[in-house]
């Protein structure tokens, strides 16, 4: 990641703190860990457009980065008898370790604010199971997002799986805060990822909503659906 491209996602970050902070006079849920938070079932507009900017960032940095890859310098490797399989494999990897990173770090800078600007509203000190348990739905949630981007960009244009997966993530941050608010039809929630790594909508001693066990097995299973696809597709890709 270049030095440019890591000052925007700081910039991004900082700003996104700054906003819930700013926005949110009840430091979204009392917990002060205000990324994690995640958008109240209000769908607070303003909320939702800080939560959002993160990972329109990430989506953005993921555009092609598989698709044109293989399409392009791919080609050379291919010729010295690289497995196409094994690059595509290999560059979906990357991107994940990737896109895991700049999510731990965001929370990391979560983490500092919330020390800085009011130790006693940050949870995770009282309640480490909860913010570890949390904390690896968000990493994973953003994980398993990006991961189908690059999927669909298999069968896709780079634009158009750009453009299915960001609002896919709005639709379902919007349509999960209507389902929490009038408790019907919460099962949906388990179709709509964008909402497992969010404090407020994980069913966590303070609030009631996703079930975090069931939110991991349904990210996992999606990894495996993603990973078999994405195997099967590179396979038969032609790129004549």
């Amino acid at each position: 990641m270049t030095n440019r491209i890591f000052l925007t996602m700081l910039f991004v970050i900082s700003l996104q703190i700054f906003l819930f902070n700013h926005f949110d006079g009840s430091k979204a849920d009392l917990t002060g860990f205000m990324i994690v938070s995640g958008v109240p079932i209000n769908n607070k507009f303003v909320l939702l457009g800080a939560w959002y900017i993160f990972f329109s960032m990430v989506s953005f940095l993921s555009l092609g980065y598989l698709r044109q890859y293989i399409s392009g310098y791919g080609i050379y490797l291919m010729i010295r008898e690289k497995s196409k399989v094994r690059l595509g494999i290999s560059r979906i990897t990357k991107l994940m370790i990737l896109i895991s990173g700049l999510s731990l770090f965001q929370l990391l800078v979560s983490i500092v604010f919330a020390y800085i600007n009011n130790e006693d509203q940050a949870f995770f000190y009282h309640d480490f199971q909860s913010f570890i348990c949390i904390a690896g739905l968000y990493i994973m949630s953003n994980f398993v997002l990006i991961f189908i981007q690059m999927a669909l960009e298999l069968y896709l244009t780079e634009q158009v799986s750009l453009l299915l997966i960001n609002v896919y993530v709005l639709f379902s941050v919007t349509l999960g805060g209507v389902l929490l608010s009038v408790q019907k039809l919460t099962w949906i929630l388990y179709f709509l990822i964008p909402n497992f790594g969010m404090y407020v909508r994980v069913d966590l001693p303070e609030s009631v909503g996703l079930s975090p066990v069931i939110a991991y097995m349904v990210l996992t299973v999606v990894i495996i659906i993603l990973s078999v696809l994405s195997f099967i597709r590179l396979k038969k890709m032609d790129l004549n």
